[in-house]
C-alpha cells in the first residue's frame, strides 16, 4: 500500500473493496482495506475496488497504477451524475470495458459510503 511522503500534507490514499449501493443514488460503499496486489488481483476478477484519501491528485495516481496493472486503461472519468446518480464518483476503467468493474476514487470524507 502507498505511503505518504515526509512533505504531504495528507495521509496517503488508501485502497478499498468496494460496491455499489442499491438503488438509483449511484453511491460507492467502502470496506475492506486492500494491498496493491490484492486490489490489482480484485480488478482482474472483475471486482470493483475505490481509491479513498484526501489529495485528489494522489489518489487519482493510485487509482491508475492500480488499473494500468490489470490493462489499457481508460483516461480519468468524471462522476456520470446523469446516468449512475447524483452520488457517482470520478473513476477508471479499461479501454475494452473488460474487467468489466470499475475503479472509483473517493475523498476521504466525501459523499456517502461506509
Amino acid at each position: 500500500m502507498a505511503t505518504g511522503s515526509p512533505k504531504s500534507r495528507h495521509p496517503a490514499p488508501t485502497i478499498h473493496e468496494a460496491r455499489l449501493a442499491s438503488g438509483p443514488s449511484g453511491a460507492v460503499e467502502w470496506e475492506s482495506a486492500l494491498t496493491l496486489e490484492q486490489a490489482i488481483a480484485r480488478r482482474r476478477q472483475e471486482l470493483d475496488i475505490v481509491v479513498r484519501g484526501d489529495d485528489e491528485n494522489a489518489n487519482r495516481k493510485l487509482a491508475k497504477t492500480v488499473e494500468e496493472a490489470v490493462g489499457p486503461a481508460s483516461r480519468p472519468q468524471p462522476p456520470h451524475t446523469s446516468t449512475a446518480g447524483p452520488n457517482a464518483l470520478p473513476h477508471f476503467h479499461q479501454i475494452s470495458r473488460w474487467p468489466a468493474a470499475t475503479l472509483f476514487t473517493k475523498p476521504r470524507n466525501g459523499k456517502p459510503g461506509k
